[in-house]
């Protein structure tokens, strides 16, 4: 061969391996822009996978994550179309031993090594020749310190041969970016945590402050946690406000019945340390108190997490989560964070739900006796009429007068029984009106007959007037009941001396009945809700009930109540009946 062929060769080997370098930086830098691009952890492991391997021309690559809660490699590897998971101990074959002294291992022969477990090639039938693994270590900035091992780079069966010291340089030069990725991922995956986290706690303040009832919220709220920690099984315990036993008891995917019998031993196992330690309690894998609770349960218990709940250093609960539906899966640190964070909130939540219950109780229970209060006062106006009547029966000789007298006390009796009843049926909801032809005129003079005495002995002036002879389907005692309401309500509004007036007219087709007063009109912040339940404006002994039975009973004779008030001038109700 001559001296210039053989130079002619020497500047083709070298272009061959300017070239190979050249693509190879090219390589890397692709790698490196894919790798800053992909926060997923998940992702990232399969494409760092493909690219490896395809850059250090080899027929497998594996980059093997760090558990150190369990102190395991694991890694997901895509065999086709489905992606798999493995996992492995540290210090156990070729990887695990590099995880656990951090050395760099290149193997021409896999079979010559005794660190090399054969026993995947015996499952999948795959011949492993070579091997280079390495650590990745974790970017720190000291020079002289190494940081520590994330992961290991695992790389099998060099296409054109074996793995030489440049592979070697190649693949710590990718093992650098590699961990900078890495450490992004984590920090994504920390990030994308606590936005879940903070998701869960917002979804349960949003339920704990909806109208539920306290089992059907539990249950809910249950159900949501269940979900975050993406579990098969979980049980809810809750004690009664007294905090004497947990007699509140609920699962998922669980036999309820057998929940409620559960023993709940609190001298030892996983309830002493929730109840009585209070403390949270997590179980990968199966010890005395996952084998209890699988009795109990008659489930298998794989993984188990809990935690108790806890208001003003009191255990009022607690919460247990069994089995992470993914397989091989288990509850992590993060896990434990999460279940704290909701404990924590739905103990709180249970409290301020059993707080607003009794407050409502008290609520109800004040209401009632204002109620009483109410129908108390309501009842003087017919027995001072009794009264009154009685006492003229006694005086009057002439019998036609006594007769008369008679009638007006029975009529006051009348009233004195139904008005109860209105009450009763209008906290019911029922209507039952009857209705049949009668008077205007006729109803008026008997309300006056009823009512204008007491008003005047009680120093007021009644004036009333009737504009129209006319006939309308009418319920005459719940009408006039209906007046005596508005009646009591504008003496109450007005001083000695004011005057209430009663009158009636046709207006466009129907009976119109006004009934005003002199007095201090109505507040402005209640006149758009007057006919509410449960409205006053601050009289003693108020329920806010006549106005809304008023109403109630006007629109049962197809009619319609509207009101007109001045403040300091005085209020006019009016009521529009039709007229037959």
């Amino acid at each position: 061969m001559s001296t210039t062929q053989s130079t002619n060769n020497e500047i083709k080997k070298l272009q061959e391996k300017i070239e190979q370098k050249e693509n190879q930086l090219h390589s890397i830098q692709q790698i490196g822009k894919s790798l800053s691009s992909v926060l997923n952890r998940d992702k990232l492991l399969i494409l760092i996978m493909d690219e490896v391997t395809r850059l250090m021309i080899a027929e497998r690559g594996t980059l093997f994550l760090v558990d150190s809660e369990k102190g395991e490699l694991w890694s997901k590897i895509a065999q086709k179309a489905e992606i798999k998971e493995i996992r492995l101990k540290i210090g156990v074959g070729i990887a695990g031993y590099v995880a656990k002294t951090g050395e760099t291992i290149n193997i021409k022969d896999a079979y010559q090594d005794d660190r090399f477990d054969p026993s995947t090639d015996k499952k999948t039938g795959y011949k492993t020749k070579s091997i280079l693994c390495m650590p990745i270590r974790e970017p720190v900035k000291e020079e002289n310190k190494k940081g520590e091992i994330i992961g290991v780079l695992q790389i099998l069966n060099k296409i054109d041969g074996v793995f030489i010291e440049e592979d070697e340089e190649l693949l710590t030069s990718l093992a650098s970016q590699i961990s900078i990725s890495l450490v992004n991922s984590r920090l994504y995956s920390i990030l994308e945590n606590k936005v879940n986290e903070l998701n869960l706690l917002f979804d349960l303040e949003k339920e704990l402050s909806g109208a539920y009832e306290q089992n059907e919220l539990l249950q809910k709220l249950l159900l949501i946690i269940s979900k975050i920690l993406n579990t098969k099984y979980a049980i809810l315990i809750l004690s009664d406000k007294t905090g004497k036993g947990y007699p509140f008891r609920w699962g998922i995917n669980l036999d309820n019945e057998k929940i409620r019998k559960a023993s709940l031993n609190l001298e030892k196992g996983i309830w002493h340390s929730l109840i009585s330690k209070g403390q949270v309690y997590i179980s990968n894998e199966i010890d005395d108190n996952t084998i209890l609770i699988a009795k109990e349960l008659s489930v298998g218990v794989d993984n188990l997490l809990s935690a108790p709940l806890i208001s003003d250093g009191r255990v009022i609960g607690a919460m247990v989560f069994i089995n992470k539906k993914q397989e091989k899966s288990y509850f992590s640190k993060n896990d434990e964070r999460i279940i704290i964070s909701a404990a924590g909130q739905l103990a709180r939540g249970v409290v301020n739900y059993w707080m607003k219950e009794e407050k409502m109780n008290e609520d109800r229970l004040a209401t009632i006796g204002n109620m009483m209060s109410a129908i108390v006062h309501d009842l003087r106006t017919p027995m001072n009429n009794i009264y009154g009547f009685v006492d003229l029966m006694c005086e009057e000789e002439d019998q036609e007068s006594r007769t008369e007298f008679a009638e007006i006390v029975n009529q006051q009796i009348k009233i004195l029984t139904n008005m109860t009843t209105d009450v009763l049926d209008f906290a019911k909801g029922k209507s039952n009106v009857l209705l049949r032809k009668y008077p205007v005129d006729k109803l008026i003079k008997e309300f006056v007959r009823f009512f204008e005495n007491d008003v005047k002995n009680r120093g007021y002036i009644f004036d009333w007037n009737i504009d129209v002879t006319a006939m309308i389907y009418v319920d005459t005692d719940k009408l006039k009941r209906v007046f005596m309401n508005i009646m009591k309500n504008s003496l109450e509004a007005m001083k000695k001396g004011g005057t209430f007036t009663l009158k009636a007219s046709e207006v466009n087709g129907e009976i119109e009945f006004l009934l005003s007063d002199t007095g201090e009109g109505i507040p402005e912040e209640i006149k758009d809700k007057l006919f509410d339940s449960f409205v006053t404006s601050g009289k003693e002994g108020g329920t806010g009930l006549g106005l809304a039975i008023a109403k109630k009973v006007v629109e049962e004779h197809k009619g319609h109540i509207e009101v007109d008030s001045t403040v300091g001038k005085g209020t006019t109700f009016k009521i529009y009946i039709p007229k037959l």
